[in-house]
């Protein structure tokens, strides 16, 4: 009886030890990561954009030239404005923290968006003494800073930094009155100045990712001079320009990225 009791012990006691190891494998084996709350932004992208431009533009005559042939037309400053298409490229780098994310990009959008006005004396026929400002905007690019949430698959941000933008600008002078006469004044530059707006972007899938950006532009103003040698002689005449454009673009990015990227339920 004794060597019964004894047995019997010892088949529970290896029992016991049996479920104890299994129960701690179970508890010692690793759980896998969750799957990811919003998608993935992180790393290098390079993309393209398309969208629509709004150029407003001031020419200031600072040494009355305008009134050098005809004291009716003179002009101290003309406004001109127009819209046209804009298309260029854009790259740059992300960094996420959970569902937040901070990046730089840089892009660059060709344009030619062309604005003019004509101011007239207000005379008629061979009479009409008339000024033609005209300013083309021929490209701009960004260098700026971005920040914003992860919505499931959507990135909302805001974004702001430099920016500079290159311009072709023409003003010119013209006497109908026999001999008829014309000067005329051009400069190219590239301007440099801020920029600030927000944007949306949605992946598609783990590279692909679809943006839209609402952009405005300030650039610094500048003054050039030149010499009237038609309607003066030789005597220097300053002009002074003010920029500015509002861009809207939608756009395509790769992302190089080896993560998961979609928001998982």
């Amino acid at each position: 009886m004794k060597k019964l009791f004894l047995a019997t012990t010892a088949v529970v006691a290896l029992s016991a030890g049996s479920v104890s190891a299994a129960d701690m494998a179970v508890k010692a084996r690793p759980f896998a990561p969750p799957p990811p709350a919003c998608a993935q932004f992180g790393g290098f992208y390079l993309g393209a954009n398309a969208g629509w431009g709004y150029h407003d533009h001031t020419w200031n005559d600072r040494d009355a030239w305008s009134s050098e042939n005809s004291g009716d037309l003179q002009r101290s400053n003309v406004r001109t404005d127009k819209t046209g298409f804009i298309g260029g490229v854009q790259g740059g780098y992300n960094w996420q923290t959970g569902c937040t994310v901070f990046g730089i990009e840089a892009d660059y959008s060709w344009a030619s968006i062309k604005s003019s006005a004509l101011e007239t004396d207000g005379d008629v026929g061979i009479d009409t003494d008339s000024l033609l400002i005209e300013n083309r905007l021929r490209g701009i690019g960004t260098v700026k800073a971005r920040t914003g949430v992860v919505v499931d698959n959507l990135l909302l941000y805001v974004t702001g930094g430099f920016a500079y933008g290159n311009f072709r600008r023409t003003a010119t002078q013209t006497d109908l009155t026999p001999p008829a006469a014309s000067e005329i004044f051009e400069s190219s530059k590239t301007k440099w100045g801020w920029t600030a707006g927000f944007g949306t972007e949605w992946a598609i899938n783990q590279n692909w990712s679809i943006k839209s950006e609402v952009l405005y532009a300030r650039f610094e103003k500048d003054e050039v001079t030149f010499t009237c040698t038609v309607f003066c002689a030789n005597e220097q005449k300053r002009f002074e320009y003010h920029d500015s454009v509002w861009s809207t673009k939608i756009g395509l990015n790769y992302r190089f990225n080896t993560g998961p990227v979609m928001a998982k339920y």
